[in-house]
C-alpha cells in the first residue's frame, strides 16, 4: 500500500487519517518517498520536532506535495504509523526560494481522535506563547534550506476543514 496514494484521507467516522513522517522529539527530517521513509536532511542544531509530523494522503498542498499536518499530542510515535485524528486549526505559510513565487505551504494542527488528556477543539485554545512556539519551530527548522517563510495567520478549526478540502480536491 501507498500512505499517500490508496490510503483515504477520510475515514467512515469523519476523521482524518495522518501519517506521521517525523515523530516528536526527531532531530532528521523524513520524507516519504514512493512507498519508503528517506532521510531528508537533519535539522539544525539544538531543533527537534515538538509534536509528531507528516502529511494528508490523498491530499496536494500548493508546493505540489502531499499537506503537512502536526498532531498536537505530548506523545510521540514512529514513521508509517496512521493516526485517526481530527483538525483544530492551520498555520497558514507561504515559502519561497529567491527568485521564485511564493507558494502556500499550510501546516494542518490535528488532534488524535483518541486523546484524552489535552482534547482541544481549536488552535485559539493554544496560548499565543505556544502558537508563537510553533511558528519558531518552524522557521528554525527550515533555517539554512534557502526557503524564506511567512506566516499568514492562524486558520481556525473550521476554516482548516476548507484548506484540506481544497488540497483534497487538488489532488
Amino acid at each position: 500500500m501507498n500512505l499517500l496514494r490508496d490510503l483515504p484521507l477520510r475515514r467512515h467516522d469523519a476523521l482524518l487519517n495522518m501519517v506521521v513522517e517525523c515523530p516528536k522529539d526527531s532531530k532528521i527530517k523524513l520524507k516519504y518517498v514512493e512507498g519508503r521513509f528517506e532521510w531528508s536532511r537533519p535539522l539544525p542544531l539544538g531543533v527537534r520536532f515538538p509534536f509528531d509530523f507528516g502529511f494528508l494522503p490523498q491530499t496536494q498542498s500548493g508546493d505540489g506535495d502531499a499537506l503537512d499536518a502536526m498532531l498536537l499530542t505530548d506523545l510521540a510515535s514512529y514513521p508509517g504509523v496512521v493516526v485517526a485524528a481530527r483538525v483544530v486549526g492551520a498555520l497558514k505559510v507561504e515559502q519561497k526560494r529567491e527568485g521564485e513565487a511564493g507558494k502556500r505551504n499550510d501546516r494542518i494542527m490535528l488532534v488524535p481522535a483518541n486523546e484524552h488528556r489535552a482534547a482541544i477543539r481549536d488552535v485559539e485554545e493554544l496560548s499565543e506563547r505556544v502558537r508563537k512556539e510553533i511558528e519558531a519551530f518552524f522557521t528554525a527548522s527550515l533555517a539554512l534550506t534557502g526557503k524564506n517563510t511567512r506566516f499568514l495567520g492562524w486558520a481556525s478549526a473550521e476554516e482548516a476543514d476548507v484548506l484540506v478540502s481544497k488540497a483534497e480536491a487538488a489532488f
